[in-house]
């Protein structure tokens, strides 16, 4: 090429790169900028344009078609106004940052979502979307990635009526990271191969996850607590599922896991806990060249560890941990049942069972005897689930003993174990999850439940007592000679509890007066009700606790006497009408139905008694639950998230019961994460973050405490905007202007102080929102 041509296509490529240089530009959109409004602002950018949109409130629908990014400083708010789709992504490569993106329709037939995404390429992250029917909607938006958001969704639906809060439809490689997710129905991966699904956090809904025909996608340290169920994996292949935390799914169907139609799955090194069934395995492996390998899971405290459905073989379980589920494995087959590494079809090696009762001569770790799952009991209620009734009776020990002493009665073992471990497998990237905050079992298990205190679960130390073990004891024995216990019913001292290496609750010591409400707040797995777990004596701990001068450990009966117990969730027997449920506990309890007669008609039951339970709505079995739990007048009670499952009116009616007990001088410990509870019915809070107490404190000082801050959002006529910020700044609030409202930072507690300022200057607030600092 002679120079001069060289020169001129180097002059041309210049001026080409100029131009696409040129061409990109950065569009500001704020109260006071070039543009004001953000729909006019998309209208007039050009393809590859970013536009800087600051605090404000902009109203939806918004589409966007070409390829923008969208950047949010100080939250600004993309207001649907409950119509329709929010935010719609139709171009290739745009990315969304920064927003509040609130209030999409209602309509579940238009699929209604605060983003929907049908392009490629899209990356939604660092935002907050709420009160949305879906969350985030795609459809054939293949390599996008949703990171860093916070998804709320329509909590006053009912789950059937919520949308999907994550919807991935025929998307491939989607990256899913990050996330926050509460309050919808589904995260759902559909006709979608090669994603990733990793570090989010789904609570409060129906399945915290859910494949469908998705092959070849990896699901990793994923937390996923108080759903109907924690995963559900279906006709899909080659899913990895490592290192999830799935707790706590006691819904309707409540498996922690869910296996259906499924092939040549990993289920490695995952926590299942407390949910009624841990894994639950349906035709899966389904084809014939197919297995499932699960190794290394911690499957505790669950009803039913694993369950497997008919004819389910090729499955390789090595080196789990089954701790103290109700009923450790569940097999429903007619399988070959002679001792063996694949007695059932499957492979059981070297996995640790908290019910095995042989030894380890040689000190190499594992069982010198297999382990045989044989117990008549459970064999029974595989054919009568009924019986789970009295699952903690003492009549099923008394059966299972029998069953091994007299061979005549002896069921086939499920399976056969040749190798058990002698020590649970407890895997490293466990150890800062926090265990367990919703017990079933307390909730399944009459004894349990009547607190009577004539069961036990563990093997508790010399009901006699026990001598001081250091001068440390001593001084506490000491402290409790010199106070007066009437005083502080409720003693707690270095407070610890550990599954394994994992710690749940982490050496915390407080006190309860005597007539006061105490509340133990914090999010989902702050380890609320391990704390009440162990204030009832029912799960080992370290440390000290004293129920009016009784020791918890040494002592439990006694203590427990002096305690009434109302679980989250309540579990009677639906055949059985109200009456005959409350004189059954009365009869444990050695007292009659007389004795709460008062109580009775306080609680709105008298007109029920004649009812099954099964015709009581959520409500009306929560008061039942509270009746029962002051069967012996009790001057303690105990509640584990008490309102969690009712509506408004119900919350309202039954704290307005509790505020009741607690001016007949009932002692009130409750656990709850609903701030609004906290504020109007506790004298102190107590707020637990992972296990540790970070604050002791009057309500009043929540926020402080938490380093947060809350805000009131007011809508005035434009006209006397100018007005307002000026009137409410010379009464001494922070304020500022916030698009077309006035944001104004407020005391907790006198939210409506601003309100009543404006009003006094003639100055109408026709709208507000109320927001805390996340």
């Amino acid at each position: 090429m002679c120079k001069s041509c060289l020169l001129i296509f180097i002059l041309i490529a210049g001026v080409l790169l100029s131009t696409i240089i040129n061409a990109s530009q950065t569009i500001q959109v704020s109260s006071d900028g070039p543009f004001k409004y953000l729909d006019l602002a998309i209208e007039k950018a050009n393809a590859g344009d970013t536009i800087e949109v600051h605090s404000g409130l902009y109203y939806g629908p918004l589409k966007i078609s070409k390829q923008l990014t969208l950047i949010g400083y100080d939250w600004p708010v993309i207001d649907g106004r409950n119509q329709g789709i929010v935010v719609e992504l139709s171009a290739p490569n745009i990315r969304l940052k920064g927003f509040i993106i609130k209030n999409s329709g209602i309509s579940l037939s238009r699929e209604d979502a605060g983003i929907s995404i049908n392009a490629p390429g899209a990356v939604i992250e660092n935002n907050r979307i709420q009160h949305v029917l879906f969350g985030v909607y795609l459809r054939q938006a293949h390599h996008s990635i949703i990171r860093n958001n916070v998804i709320a969704g329509k909590e006053e639906l009912a789950i059937p009526r919520r949308g999907d809060l994550v919807r991935v439809w025929y998307s491939d490689s989607v990256l899913i990271e990050n996330n926050k997710i509460q309050h919808g129905r589904d995260v759902i991966i559909w006709f979608s191969k090669g994603s990733i699904l990793r570090k989010n956090r789904m609570t409060n809904a129906r399945y915290g996850l859910h494949f469908m025909y998705s092959d070849d996608c990896k699901i990793e340290d994923n937390i996923s607590m108080g759903n109907s169920v924690g995963a559900y994996l279906m006709y899909s292949r080659r899913l990895i599922l490592r290192h999830n935390t799935i707790a706590y799914n006691r819904g309707a169907t409540g498996f922690g896991i869910g296996l259906k139609d499924f092939d040549d799955g990993i289920l490695q090194e995952n926590l299942i806990v407390d949910n009624r069934v841990g894994i639950f395995v349906d035709n899966s492996p389904r084809e014939v060249e197919s297995s499932m390998d699960y190794r290394g899971n911690v499957v505790a405290y669950n009803d039913v560890g694993i369950s497997l459905l008919s004819f389910i073989e090729r499955s390789h379980l090595i080196k789990n941990s089954f701790i103290e589920n109700n009923e450790q494995v569940a097999i429903n087959s007619s399988g070959n049942r002679e001792e063996g590494e694949k007695s059932d079809g499957n492979q059981w090696v070297n996995n640790y069972w908290s019910d095995y009762a042989g030894y380890d001569q040689n000190s190499d770790g594992d069982g010198d005897i297999p382990y045989k799952s044989e117990k008549l009991f459970e064999n029974l209620m595989a054919q009568h689930p009924n019986l789970r009734l009295f699952i903690y009776s003492p009549v099923i020990q008394a059966m299972d003993f029998a069953a091994k002493t007299f061979p005549i009665v002896k069921p086939s073992p499920k399976l056969t174990d040749p190798r058990p471990r002698m020590e649970p497998y407890i895997p490293v990237g466990l150890a800062s999850v926090n265990l367990p905050t919703q017990w079933g079992l307390l909730i399944a298990a009459l004894g349990l439940f009547i607190l009577g205190g004539f069961i036990t679960l563990r093997a508790s130390k010399n009901s006699m007592g026990r001598q001081p073990e250091n001068d440390h004891e001593l001084q506490i024995g000491e402290q409790l000679e010199n106070n007066n216990i009437a005083d502080s019913p409720i003693w707690v001292d270095s407070l610890t509890k550990k599954f394994g290496k994992l710690s749940a609750v982490d050496n915390i010591s407080f006190s309860v007066k005597k007539g006061e409400a105490v509340a133990f707040w914090g999010s989902n797995g702050a380890g609320k009700t391990t704390v009440l777990r162990c204030l009832l004596g029912i799960i080992p701990y370290e440390g000290g606790i004293r129920i009016h001068g009784f020791d918890v450990e040494s002592e439990s009966k006694k203590a427990r006497k002096l305690i009434g117990f109302v679980p989250q969730e309540i579990t009677f027997h639906d055949n059985l009408s109200v009456k005959e449920t409350v004189e059954f506990y009365a009869q444990l309890k050695k007292t009659t139905l007389e004795s709460i007669e008062s109580w009775i008609e306080k609680l709105g039951l008298k007109p029920h008694l004649s009812k099954t339970i099964k015709e009581l709505s959520g409500g009306m079995k929560q008061k039942l639950a509270l009746a029962i739990a002051l069967l012996s007048n009790p001057p303690i009670l105990f509640l584990d998230e008490p309102t969690a499952n009712l509506d408004m009116r119900s919350r309202d009616d039954f704290l307005e019961l509790l505020s009741l007990l607690k001016k007949e001088g009932k002692t009130i410990v409750f656990s709850s994460h609903r701030l609004e509870e906290v504020f109007s019915f506790a004298d102190r809070v107590l707020i637990l973050d992972q296990g540790n107490l970070i604050a002791d404190c009057p309500p009043t000082e929540v926020y402080e405490r938490l380093g947060k801050q809350s805000f009131l959002f007011l809508y005035v006529p434009e006209e006397q905007k100018g007005s307002a910020l000026k009137i409410l700044g010379e009464k001494g609030f922070s304020v500022s202007q916030n698009g077309i409202g006035i944001k104004v930072k407020v005391d907790s507690h006198r939210k409506g102080q601003p309100i009543s300022v404006l009003a006094s200057e003639g100055i109408l607030v026709s709208n507000f929102e109320y927001e805390v600092e996340k």
